[in-house]
């Protein structure tokens, strides 16, 4: 069993730059022997600093009691301890044991930094249960890649040192030592998907085929391989990309198989999670669209918009508008973080000045059919093709501020002004500024 313990001591030795170990520690065999094994390598790792941080789930009647229990056992081994509660009700409707997993690493993040690693007890049987989870999900090969052994975790790392290890070498490192576990009766719930394969299918596998859990290990290891290979494919043609703006132009280069990775590439790379393959056929669909067209895809909080031969990445949310507001003043505050307009006077630009101050000025948003007649063109044009012409983006154009003389549009923030209502060459006007929030307006 000193291979268990060597493993792990290799695995943070592995890790550079790290100050801090923070073990995730339920109570459970598997983490009590992480922790244990910890605790015989604190005096090999002097330089760095060992705690244990227990996550009460409120789902059990005796999670309290866990709490107490892992406290001694920490206490006994001499380890800082931290225990946390955190609320693992499934209220979006992602499952039960996904709502916990949620939560829990929501709460271990709090407790890692630059300088840290996180250390979890995940083992070569829990590997083969997710790889089949993510196979009965149809996922893809970094779905299959399942768990990795190091990667990153907020600002620094998390690591599974034991994923080498199968439940049974576990099990005997904790009989030899003689260690005091808890054993969690909801394990045995059925009801819960890794419960059931754990339970009933992975033992009927093994049967047939003993080494279950170490080859679907490899197989985890092999799609994790491609994995990387695909992402550093993805990673090079996106050097070209612009952060959440992508080309559409870039994208049709390749044939299909590669326009979906450079998608889900490019939608890793703005931290957004891997939509369904519906939602990423439809934005691979947005490619067959003539590129002077605009389209949109929206799924749970996301949108992808096709706007000027490019995709534009946006979290969903509601355009910002207000109702009509008088202005009185050199500058008004717009609601909703729209920003701030004001006036700067001049002499033969802007707004007359006279005009101005003798009207009641407002403010307002666009609602349609607006028009405007600009300097040296023909006629009025409407708002909506001079937007069209000057390529303003179409999820900002309800949120501009529009500047009305008497119920009279006279400017379109500091884009434009209608000509009637212009200062003369040596008259007194009023320039129109906007300071707008980060946006990209074009």
């Amino acid at each position: 069993m000193c291979d268990l313990v060597n493993c792990v001591g290799q695995h943070i030795a592995s890790i550079a730059g790290i100050k801090k170990v923070v073990v995730a520690y339920s109570g459970g065999v598997d983490s009590h022997v992480l922790l244990h094994a910890c605790a015989k390598l604190k005096s090999k790792f002097k330089s760095l600093s060992f705690s244990a941080v227990y996550i009460d789930h409120g789902l059990h009647d005796d999670s309290s009691l866990w709490s107490e229990h892992c406290k001694r056992i920490t206490t006994d081994l001499d380890f800082p301890f931290s225990s946390l509660e955190v609320n693992a009700k499934n209220e979006r409707g992602e499952g039960p044991e996904q709502a916990a997993r949620v939560a829990r690493y929501a709460a271990l993040s709090n407790f890692i930094d630059e300088h840290s690693v996180l250390l979890t007890a995940q083992h070569q049987d829990d590997q083969a249960e997710t790889l089949m989870l993510q196979l009965l999900r149809g996922a893809g090969v970094n779905g299959l890649a399942s768990m990795p052994s190091l990667s990153q975790f907020t600002m620094g790392f998390i690591s599974r040192p034991l994923l080498g290890f199968s439940k049974q070498q576990v099990l005997q490192y904790a009989k030899k030592e003689g260690l005091d576990w808890i054993e969690d009766s909801s394990n045995y719930d059925v009801s819960y998907d890794r419960n059931f394969l754990r339970q009933e299918v992975i033992p009927l596998l093994q049967s047939r085929w003993p080494a279950f859990s170490k080859t679907t290990a490899r197989s985890a290891s092999h799609c994790a391989e491609a994995s990387i290979i695909l992402g550093d494919l993805g990673s090079s043609i996106l050097m070209e990309a612009r952060g959440r703006e992508l080309s559409v132009s870039l994208v049709k280069e390749y044939k299909v198989e590669i326009q979906r990775l450079i998608i889900r590439e490019w939608l890793k790379k703005n931290d957004v999670r891997l939509p369904s393959e519906k939602i990423l056929q439809q934005i691979q669909l947005m490619l067959t669209i003539n590129s002077n067209k605009s389209a949109l895809v929206e799924w749970g909080g996301h949108q992808i918009r096709l706007f000027d031969n490019r995709f534009f990445y946006r979290k969903q949310l509601d355009e910002p508008t207000f109702k009509k507001l008088n202005w009185c003043g050199v500058a008004l505050k717009l609601p909703n973080s729209m920003g701030e307009v004001s006036i700067k006077p001049a002499i033969g630009k802007g707004i007359d000045r006279a005009l101005w101050d003798e009207s009641d000025v407002s403010v307002r948003c666009r609602q349609g059919g607006e028009r405007i007649k600009l300097a040296e063109r023909s006629g009025s044009k409407k708002l909506k093709k001079l937007l069209n012409e000057e390529r303003v983006f179409p999820w900002v154009r309800g949120s501009i501020p529009l500047i009305y003389l008497n119920d009279n549009l006279v400017a379109v923030a500091n884009l434009w002004c209608d000509e009637r209502y212009l200062a003369k060459v040596d008259k007194q006007g009023y320039i129109v500024d906007w300071q707008h929030p980060e946006w990209r307006i074009k």
